[in-house]
């Protein structure tokens, strides 16, 4: 934290961040020199306070006491990503694959919730970005398929859609037991990448399925668990904190911004300035792409726990992006 800082203004500042992601409340010299690992006096603590204000890593409020700018918690949570400190473990989160994989992802984004104490997002990624171990399609009507997928972990995803025509079961059941055989293991969007190498009457065919289904299927969903943890954190008044829990109902719009961040491959820290959120300037958004399309996310306060946050991130991050892999099942094969 703050390569230019001595190791006396580290630790003052350690303690300040500490207590400002804890409590969200500001320190005192007072408060500081009494939770130090070494002895100083409170009048020693100011000026080593006011060194980092002028520095650039404290800001003052008045008697509520020094608070942590924007720069020494990025600095603190870019500490937290090089260093990983997590103390929770997969099995704390308690987030085993087993039946439907839309109950799955929920109980996963209840438990992202809970662990992180904030809001938290869950974007599944569409069924044609999801890895197959076994894939059935059955005429459930005119011009209506249902979908039922099997992830190489042995969860469950069905899914109806309306078709552009009316497909007869024995169509169907040849296109499954094509995919089935020649594309375990790998997502419907990769089978249609493949294909386009395939010249045979039966790759045409199934090529031409797959993209009159694609569009039908490109569909994501977005949960969101946490609302209530929000109420008691956000600073401001009512209507504000009603503003920003109204993006969250307004799933659309959400994800279409979610999916306009560009995103790497390991966890990202988005400040609320940088979001279109009306009144986001308080808060964080830290955000785990797990797949293709699939992302997890936790939001709230400027001051959140980001040592719990970031652990219960990283490990549900991990946990997913193992779940979904194709890499599960190669081993018993």
């Amino acid at each position: 934290m703050g390569k230019s800082l001595d190791f006396r203004e580290r630790e003052v500042l350690r303690i300040i961040v500490e207590n400002y992601t804890d409590t969200g409340h500001g320190s005192n010299s007072f408060f500081v020199a009494q939770h130090l690992p070494f002895e100083v006096s409170p009048y020693t603590v100011r000026n080593i306070m006011a060194s980092l204000q002028a520095k650039g890593y404290l800001r003052g409020e008045g008697k509520r006491g020094k608070f942590p700018t924007d720069r020494a918690l990025k600095e603190h949570i870019e500490r937290l990503l090089k260093v990983k400190p997590w103390k929770q473990t997969q099995e704390d989160l308690n987030i085993e694959p087993q039946g439907n994989l839309e109950d799955f992802l929920r109980e996963a984004a209840r438990n992202l919730s809970t662990f992180s104490e904030s809001l938290s997002l869950l974007i599944s990624p569409s069924i044609f970005h999801i890895p197959f171990s076994h894939i059935r399609l059955i005429r459930a009507g005119e011009n209506t398929v249902l979908i039922l997928l099997n992830t190489p972990s042995g969860l469950l995803l069905t899914q109806g859609i309306r078709t552009p025509r009316d497909y007869t079961q024995r169509e169907l059941d040849g296109v499954a037991e094509m995919l089935n055989r020649d594309y375990r293991f790998k997502t419907l969007q990769d089978v249609i990448v493949n294909l386009k190498l395939r010249m045979d009457n039966e790759g045409r065919m199934l090529r031409e399925i797959l993209e009159n289904f694609k569009f039908l299927l490109e569909r994501m969903d977005i949960l969101v668990e946490g609302e209530s943890l929000l109420l008691g954190r956000l600073e401001g008044s009512l209507e504000k904190i009603r503003e920003i829990l109204r993006i969250f109902e307004e799933k659309k719009k959400l994800l279409e911004l979610l999916e306009n961040l560009n995103l790497g491959d390991d966890i990202q820290v988005v400040w609320g300035e940088s979001l279109p959120f009306p009144y986001g300037e308080g808060c964080v958004l830290l955000l785990y792409p797990y797949s293709q399309r699939g992302l997890a996310a936790v939001f709230g306060p400027k001051h959140m726990k980001y040592s719990k946050a970031l652990a219960a991130l990283d490990l549900t991050g991990q946990t997913l992006k193992k779940i979904l892999s194709a890499e599960v099942n190669y081993a018993g094969q």
